[in-house]
Protein backbone atom coordinates (compact mmCIF):
# COMPACT_ATOMS: atom_id res chain seq x y z
CA UNK A 1 0.00 0.00 0.00
CA UNK A 2 1.58 3.21 -0.92
CA UNK A 3 1.14 6.28 1.82
CA UNK A 4 2.11 8.86 -0.51
CA UNK A 5 -0.31 11.67 -1.05
CA UNK A 6 -0.93 13.83 -4.44
CA UNK A 7 -2.02 17.35 -4.00
CA UNK A 8 -4.71 18.55 -6.40
CA UNK A 9 -6.40 21.71 -6.13
CA UNK A 10 -8.81 23.39 -8.53
CA UNK A 11 -10.10 27.01 -8.45
CA UNK A 12 -13.53 27.62 -9.64
CA UNK A 13 -14.19 30.96 -7.86
CA UNK A 14 -14.84 33.80 -10.77
CA UNK A 15 -11.84 36.31 -11.58
CA UNK A 16 -10.35 38.12 -8.07
CA UNK A 17 -9.75 36.86 -4.76
CA UNK A 18 -12.69 35.90 -3.16
CA UNK A 19 -11.30 38.22 -0.07
CA UNK A 20 -11.91 40.82 -2.38
CA UNK A 21 -15.18 39.76 -3.66
CA UNK A 22 -16.65 39.48 -0.19
CA UNK A 23 -15.72 42.75 0.31
CA UNK A 24 -17.10 44.51 -2.65
CA UNK A 25 -20.07 43.04 -1.94
CA UNK A 26 -20.57 43.71 1.64
CA UNK A 27 -19.38 47.59 1.27
CA UNK A 28 -21.77 47.52 -1.76
CA UNK A 29 -24.69 46.50 0.28
CA UNK A 30 -24.29 48.28 3.53
CA UNK A 31 -23.49 51.64 1.16
CA UNK A 32 -26.92 50.89 -0.49
CA UNK A 33 -28.44 50.30 3.20
CA UNK A 34 -27.35 53.66 4.21
CA UNK A 35 -28.43 55.87 1.11
CA UNK A 36 -31.47 54.56 1.42
CA UNK A 37 -31.69 55.00 4.89
CA UNK A 38 -31.03 58.75 4.87
CA UNK A 39 -33.07 59.21 1.72
CA UNK A 40 -35.41 61.66 3.05
CA UNK A 41 -35.69 60.52 6.70
CA UNK A 42 -34.33 61.29 9.56
CA UNK A 43 -32.37 59.22 11.53
CA UNK A 44 -34.31 58.84 14.87
CA UNK A 45 -37.74 57.49 12.03
CA UNK A 46 -35.02 54.25 11.68
CA UNK A 47 -35.04 51.44 14.65
CA UNK A 48 -31.66 49.19 14.58
CA UNK A 49 -30.53 46.18 15.95
CA UNK A 50 -27.45 43.99 15.96
CA UNK A 51 -27.11 40.39 16.82
CA UNK A 52 -24.44 38.01 17.52
CA UNK A 53 -25.16 34.42 17.46
CA UNK A 54 -24.22 30.85 17.36
CA UNK A 55 -25.48 27.93 15.07
CA UNK A 56 -24.42 24.77 16.42
CA UNK A 57 -25.33 23.08 13.17
CA UNK A 58 -24.41 19.08 11.63
CA UNK A 59 -23.51 18.98 8.14
CA UNK A 60 -24.31 16.17 5.89
CA UNK A 61 -24.35 15.41 2.00
CA UNK A 62 -21.82 14.91 -0.50
CA UNK A 63 -18.68 17.35 -2.23
CA UNK A 64 -16.81 16.06 -5.60
CA UNK A 65 -14.00 14.09 -5.26
CA UNK A 66 -11.94 13.08 -8.53
CA UNK A 67 -13.46 13.21 -11.82
CA UNK A 68 -15.36 9.65 -12.74
CA UNK A 69 -15.23 8.57 -9.22
CA UNK A 70 -18.16 9.19 -6.49
CA UNK A 71 -18.74 11.96 -4.81
CA UNK A 72 -17.77 11.67 -0.71
CA UNK A 73 -20.35 11.92 1.40
CA UNK A 74 -20.25 14.23 4.33
CA UNK A 75 -21.82 13.08 7.60
CA UNK A 76 -21.33 15.28 10.93
CA UNK A 77 -23.97 14.38 13.48
CA UNK A 78 -25.40 17.11 16.12
CA UNK A 79 -23.16 15.23 18.60
CA UNK A 80 -19.93 15.68 16.85
CA UNK A 81 -20.53 19.32 16.21
CA UNK A 82 -18.06 20.25 19.66
CA UNK A 83 -15.09 18.00 18.11
CA UNK A 84 -15.32 19.02 14.94
CA UNK A 85 -16.81 22.65 14.68
CA UNK A 86 -14.01 25.40 14.43
CA UNK A 87 -13.80 28.82 15.55
CA UNK A 88 -17.05 30.18 13.75
CA UNK A 89 -19.29 33.24 14.13
CA UNK A 90 -22.50 35.23 12.91
CA UNK A 91 -23.92 38.58 13.03
CA UNK A 92 -27.02 39.76 12.37
CA UNK A 93 -27.75 43.37 11.09
CA UNK A 94 -31.73 45.52 11.02
CA UNK A 95 -32.89 48.46 10.11
CA UNK A 96 -36.60 48.99 10.32
CA UNK A 97 -38.68 52.19 9.19
CA UNK A 98 -42.41 52.15 8.68
CA UNK A 99 -43.11 48.68 7.70
CA UNK A 100 -39.84 48.08 5.46
CA UNK A 101 -36.64 46.15 6.87
CA UNK A 102 -33.14 45.87 5.52
CA UNK A 103 -31.33 43.17 6.90
CA UNK A 104 -27.68 42.02 6.35
CA UNK A 105 -26.46 38.32 7.85
CA UNK A 106 -23.04 37.35 8.50
CA UNK A 107 -22.00 33.79 8.79
CA UNK A 108 -18.08 32.32 9.22
CA UNK A 109 -18.24 28.51 9.87
CA UNK A 110 -15.78 26.16 9.22
CA UNK A 111 -16.28 22.53 10.05
CA UNK A 112 -14.46 19.29 9.26
CA UNK A 113 -15.94 15.62 8.91
CA UNK A 114 -14.79 11.90 8.31
CA UNK A 115 -16.04 9.33 6.33
CA UNK A 116 -15.10 5.99 4.79
CA UNK A 117 -17.79 5.86 1.91
CA UNK A 118 -15.01 5.22 -0.90
CA UNK A 119 -13.74 2.14 0.73
CA UNK A 120 -11.96 0.01 -0.97
CA UNK A 121 -10.55 3.00 -3.21
CA UNK A 122 -9.71 4.89 -0.54
CA UNK A 123 -9.54 3.97 3.15
CA UNK A 124 -11.13 6.83 4.09
CA UNK A 125 -11.92 10.41 3.72
CA UNK A 126 -11.60 13.86 5.72
CA UNK A 127 -13.77 17.06 4.62
CA UNK A 128 -12.58 20.23 5.86
CA UNK A 129 -15.13 22.86 4.71
CA UNK A 130 -14.88 26.71 5.59
CA UNK A 131 -17.95 28.73 4.72
CA UNK A 132 -18.49 32.78 4.55
CA UNK A 133 -21.58 33.53 3.96
CA UNK A 134 -23.20 37.03 3.24
CA UNK A 135 -27.12 37.67 2.59
CA UNK A 136 -28.28 41.81 1.93
CA UNK A 137 -32.39 41.26 2.53
CA UNK A 138 -34.96 43.56 2.11
CA UNK A 139 -38.51 42.58 3.36
CA UNK A 140 -41.51 44.63 3.31
CA UNK A 141 -45.04 44.25 6.60
CA UNK A 142 -47.53 42.96 4.97
CA UNK A 143 -49.51 41.96 8.60
CA UNK A 144 -49.66 43.65 11.89
CA UNK A 145 -52.17 43.10 14.24
CA UNK A 146 -50.44 44.62 17.49
CA UNK A 147 -49.79 40.90 18.41
CA UNK A 148 -48.33 38.74 15.21
CA UNK A 149 -45.88 40.63 12.77
CA UNK A 150 -45.67 38.83 9.20
CA UNK A 151 -42.67 40.26 6.25
CA UNK A 152 -42.40 39.13 2.79
CA UNK A 153 -39.13 39.92 0.88
CA UNK A 154 -35.80 39.00 -0.57
CA UNK A 155 -32.48 39.61 -1.67
CA UNK A 156 -29.31 37.98 -2.20
CA UNK A 157 -26.87 35.61 -0.77
CA UNK A 158 -23.08 35.52 -1.33
CA UNK A 159 -21.11 32.28 -0.83
CA UNK A 160 -17.71 31.40 -0.75
CA UNK A 161 -16.88 27.76 0.24
CA UNK A 162 -13.54 26.28 0.23
CA UNK A 163 -13.31 22.76 0.46
CA UNK A 164 -9.70 20.46 1.59
CA UNK A 165 -10.56 16.84 1.14
CA UNK A 166 -8.21 14.38 2.08
CA UNK A 167 -8.31 10.64 0.77
CA UNK A 168 -6.23 8.15 2.61
CA UNK A 169 -4.37 5.59 0.35
CA UNK A 170 -6.27 2.32 -0.29
CA UNK A 171 -6.30 0.64 -3.66
CA UNK A 172 -5.23 3.86 -5.09
CA UNK A 173 -3.06 6.18 -4.46
CA UNK A 174 -3.95 8.65 -1.39
CA UNK A 175 -4.31 12.14 -2.13
CA UNK A 176 -5.87 16.13 -0.98
CA UNK A 177 -8.07 17.63 -2.67
CA UNK A 178 -8.62 21.57 -2.40
CA UNK A 179 -11.35 23.17 -4.46
CA UNK A 180 -12.82 26.98 -3.40
CA UNK A 181 -15.81 28.42 -5.13
CA UNK A 182 -17.89 31.45 -4.90
CA UNK A 183 -21.25 32.05 -6.28
CA UNK A 184 -24.31 34.20 -5.37
CA UNK A 185 -28.29 33.17 -5.06
CA UNK A 186 -30.97 35.37 -5.08
CA UNK A 187 -33.72 33.88 -1.99
CA UNK A 188 -37.21 35.30 -1.51
CA UNK A 189 -39.40 34.01 1.42
CA UNK A 190 -41.04 35.08 4.68
CA UNK A 191 -40.59 35.94 8.25
CA UNK A 192 -42.49 36.50 11.22
CA UNK A 193 -42.64 36.82 15.15
CA UNK A 194 -45.59 36.70 17.38
CA UNK A 195 -46.40 37.77 20.41
CA UNK A 196 -46.67 34.63 23.22
CA UNK A 197 -46.53 36.92 26.31
CA UNK A 198 -45.70 40.27 27.98
CA UNK A 199 -42.57 39.01 27.32
CA UNK A 200 -41.87 35.65 25.53
CA UNK A 201 -41.83 35.59 21.71
CA UNK A 202 -42.02 33.05 18.62
CA UNK A 203 -40.26 33.81 15.42
CA UNK A 204 -38.96 32.15 12.25
CA UNK A 205 -38.54 32.76 8.81
CA UNK A 206 -38.49 30.53 5.84
CA UNK A 207 -36.10 31.53 2.60
CA UNK A 208 -35.72 29.79 -0.80
CA UNK A 209 -33.29 30.56 -3.92
CA UNK A 210 -30.59 29.48 -6.18
CA UNK A 211 -33.34 28.70 -8.88
CA UNK A 212 -30.28 27.74 -11.31
CA UNK A 213 -29.02 30.94 -11.24
CA UNK A 214 -26.34 30.40 -8.73
CA UNK A 215 -26.85 27.33 -6.91
CA UNK A 216 -29.46 24.75 -8.17
CA UNK A 217 -31.35 25.31 -4.85
CA UNK A 218 -31.09 26.48 -1.71
CA UNK A 219 -33.51 26.71 1.17
CA UNK A 220 -33.11 28.56 4.42
CA UNK A 221 -35.54 27.79 7.83
CA UNK A 222 -35.58 29.19 11.33
CA UNK A 223 -38.14 28.55 13.91
CA UNK A 224 -37.52 29.34 17.65
CA UNK A 225 -38.79 31.40 20.97
CA UNK A 226 -37.08 34.10 22.19
CA UNK A 227 -37.16 36.05 25.76
CA UNK A 228 -37.36 40.20 26.02
CA UNK A 229 -35.12 41.00 28.89
CA UNK A 230 -35.72 44.43 28.64
CA UNK A 231 -37.13 46.79 25.91
CA UNK A 232 -33.78 46.94 24.04
CA UNK A 233 -32.08 43.26 25.29
CA UNK A 234 -34.13 40.22 24.26
CA UNK A 235 -32.55 36.27 23.80
CA UNK A 236 -33.43 33.51 21.48
CA UNK A 237 -32.94 29.91 21.01
CA UNK A 238 -34.11 28.08 18.27
CA UNK A 239 -33.99 25.25 15.23
CA UNK A 240 -32.03 26.56 12.08
CA UNK A 241 -32.09 24.20 9.06
CA UNK A 242 -30.32 25.41 5.53
CA UNK A 243 -29.33 23.69 2.06
CA UNK A 244 -27.50 23.94 -0.53
CA UNK A 245 -26.64 22.16 -4.21
CA UNK A 246 -24.31 23.96 -6.20
CA UNK A 247 -22.18 22.13 -8.76
CA UNK A 248 -19.90 23.93 -11.23
CA UNK A 249 -17.39 21.53 -13.67
CA UNK A 250 -15.95 19.17 -11.45
CA UNK A 251 -17.08 20.91 -8.19
CA UNK A 252 -20.08 19.62 -6.32
CA UNK A 253 -21.44 20.90 -2.91
CA UNK A 254 -24.32 19.39 -2.22
CA UNK A 255 -25.07 19.64 1.92
CA UNK A 256 -27.71 19.98 4.57
CA UNK A 257 -26.67 22.08 7.79
CA UNK A 258 -29.55 22.19 10.90
CA UNK A 259 -28.77 22.37 14.32
CA UNK A 260 -29.53 24.57 17.63
CA UNK A 261 -29.17 28.45 16.97
CA UNK A 262 -28.89 30.83 19.82
CA UNK A 263 -28.42 34.92 20.42
CA UNK A 264 -28.49 37.95 21.99
CA UNK A 265 -29.66 40.74 20.09
CA UNK A 266 -29.59 44.65 21.13
CA UNK A 267 -31.95 47.22 19.54
CA UNK A 268 -31.22 50.64 19.17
Amino acid sequence: MNTNTDRIHTQYSRPGHTGAVLARAAGAAFALMASIMTMEARADDWAFSISPYFWAAGIEGKTATLPGLPAADVDMSFGDIFDDLEPSGMLLFTASRDRLQLAADLQYVETQADSRSLQPLFDRERLRSTSLIFSALASYLVHDDGRTRVRLGGGLRLWSVDTDLELSSGLLRGRRITNDETWVDPIVGASGDADLGAKVFARGWAYVGGFGIGSDVTADLYLGLGYRFTDTISASLGYRWVKVDYEEDDFLYDVRQAGIATGVTFAF
